[in-house]
This record gives structure tokens, C-alpha cells and sequence, in this order.
């Protein structure tokens, strides 16, 4: 679907626009949440819980155990174009960009999430909510984009990227513990 002609050129970029506006206001939502969850808890324990999660996600990525993280485990419904060729691609990324429409490839998200939720001040909930829209943006260019088939190319090379795109992801998170505590 996302590969049709009414992908290209301006629906596409309101799409991306609401990939980066859901990745936003998802952000802005737990650091609102999380400036009431943190108050009574000191630093160590609000970074515990994120490590804690971490090590969940990682067991789980690594297969060594089964988890199923909360997701909803469905497409965003092909009713948002009804809102016509701008707004229901904008809709569409926005509920994607959320994170809580739609499937989760990674268990990264949570990470960043429960990051949020317990550690980020405002600019950094914001930094974080553009990093996911922008991630997901990434990922659906790519895959438009690309003049082969990108998921059998993306498949092909998974053991090298799975740990490069993760060790990222951690060294911005050590990044932010070190810059928060």
C-alpha cells in the first residue's frame, strides 16, 4: 500500500509530518505522566526501572525468553483516507507516529518510553518523541524508496544492523544518564 503513486510527493510528506507529530505528542504524554510518577522516586530507582526494562527487552530480543510486550497487534484502518489525499495520510502517520496504533517491530520503544517516562525533562521528551517519528519516517522512505525489495534487503543484513542501530540506542541512552543524574 505504501508503495502506490498516492504515496508520492505531498500525501507522503503529511504522512512523515505525522509521523514526527505522533512521535511528539506520545512524548509530551509521558513526560506529563512521568513528571507525577518520578516526583516520589530517587534517581537510582526511576534509572533501575529503565535499566530493568532494558535487560527485558534485550532477553527478549535475544530470544532466550518469550515476552509480549503491550502493542496493538493491528494495522491503522484504511478509513483515515476518507479524509482525502493530505489529511488522511497526515492522520495515518499520526497514529502510527504514536507507537500505540500499530505493530512495534523492536522492543527499543519501550526503552525509550519508559526513558521518558521516568528520567526526561521536557526538551528531551521532545528530542526523543522527533527521534521515533524520525525513525519511522526513515524506515518508510527506505522502503519507497527503494528499487529493490527493501524488507528482503533490510532481512539480509539484520545481524549487522540489529547491533549497530542497538548500541546507538544505548550509547544515547548512557548519553542521557550521565547528563541527567
Amino acid at each position: 500500500m505504501l508503495s502506490s503513486p498516492v504515496w508520492r510527493g505531498s500525501p507522503a510528506f503529511a504522512f512523515r509530518v505525522g509521523l514526527l507529530v505522533g512521535g511528539v505528542v506520545t512524548a509530551l504524554v509521558l513526560v506529563v505522566v512521568g513528571s507525577l510518577a518520578r516526583a516520589p522516586l530517587p534517581w537510582w530507582v526511576r534509572w533501575g526501572l529503565v535499566w530493568a526494562v532494558l535487560v527485558l527487552v534485550a532477553v527478549n530480543e535475544l530470544g532466550l525468553v518469550a515476552i509480549r510486550f503491550p502493542e496493538n497487534r493491528r494495522l491503522v484502518p484504511e478509513g483515515v483516507f476518507r479524509l482525502g489525499r493530505h489529511l488522511g495520510p497526515l492522520q495515518f502517520g499520526i497514529e502510527m507516529g504514536t507507537g500505540a496504533r500499530t505493530y512495534l517491530p523492536s522492543g527499543l520503544p519501550y526503552i525509550a518510553a519508559t526513558a521518558v517516562l521516568f528520567t526526561a525533562s521536557l526538551p528531551q521528551a521532545l528530542l526523543a518523541g522527533v527521534g521515533f517519528g524520525l525513525g519511522r519516517a526513515l524506515m518508510t522512505t527506505a522502503s519507497l524508496n527503494h528499487p529493490d525489495d527493501w524488507h528482503a534487503l533490510w532481512s539480509r543484513h539484520t545481524s549487522f544492523l540489529t547491533p549497530l542501530l542497538s548500541g546507538a540506542f544505548l550509547l544515547s541512552l548512557l548519553g542521557a544518564l550521565l547528563t541527567t543524574t
